[in-house]
């Protein structure tokens, strides 16, 4: 099913593609205005992660969503599917951006830089997936039009905690901040994965199964 929906190209067309064309578009307005200059690249890196997390917020959006309730497909290949089509675009986007500025940063600390922007992102979009796939299973057929309020609310209270910084420059604090970013990438990809579950899903019981009536 899955690969008969991707050939005939019915999920390309159920997704919305407007957010992703215009993420291409301001990302590619941005390094043109920055004219080659990667002077600044951590602060560069993160405006064009923040503009990647935007535009795959709404990925999950799904007007046919109440009639695939009822398909044998289940809701996490359904979502995983959609994921996938925005990573699709994520991923070359953001390894030709890392190669553009990268290389800019000394030798020696581009892995950890690469790593550690790539961290941020991976966060963010987590964020914002979970709260899209949580807006779906509670009957929002659209959720991705809460996903950009809550990720720059989410960035938000991320620069108000000055006792744990985490939007910080390279230097001492960088490994303990993208720990931080981990931590959230982590709790956010669980909280994903369980508003993947199907609604019907029942945990397995871990006790012998109730005995019959007259049994």
């Amino acid at each position: 099913m899955a690969w008969e929906l991707v050939r005939r190209g019915h999920l390309v067309r159920s997704l919305r593609l407007a957010p992703l064309v215009t993420t291409v578009a301001a990302v590619a307005a941005f390094l043109l205005a920055r004219r080659g200059d990667t002077h600044d690249a951590i602060g560069d890196l993160r405006v064009l992660g923040l503009l990647l997390a935007l535009g795959t917020g709404y990925a999950l959006d799904d007007g046919a969503a109440i009639t695939l309730q009822a398909s044998p497909y289940s809701l996490a290949r359904r979502h995983w599917l959609r994921l996938g089509c925005a990573l699709a675009v994520v991923i070359p986007l953001w390894t030709a951006i890392l190669a553009h500025f990268l290389p800019s940063a000394p030798a020696e600390n581009r892995w950890r830089l690469g790593l550690g922007l790539t961290v941020e992102l991976a966060a963010a979009l987590a964020v914002i997936w979970a709260v899209a796939a949580w807006g779906r299973r509670y009957g929002f057929d659209h959720p991705g039009i809460i996903t950009t309020p809550t990720l720059l609310a989410f960035l938000l209270l991320t620069v108000s905690i000055p006792e744990a910084p985490m939007l910080v420059g390279f230097g001492p604090q960088w490994t303990e901040a993208h720990l931080r970013w981990s931590g959230i990438l982590v709790a956010a990809t669980c909280l994903l994965v369980a508003a993947m579950r199907d609604p019907a899903a029942r945990w397995r019981a871990t006790g012998p199964p109730p005995r019959q009536a007259g049994g």
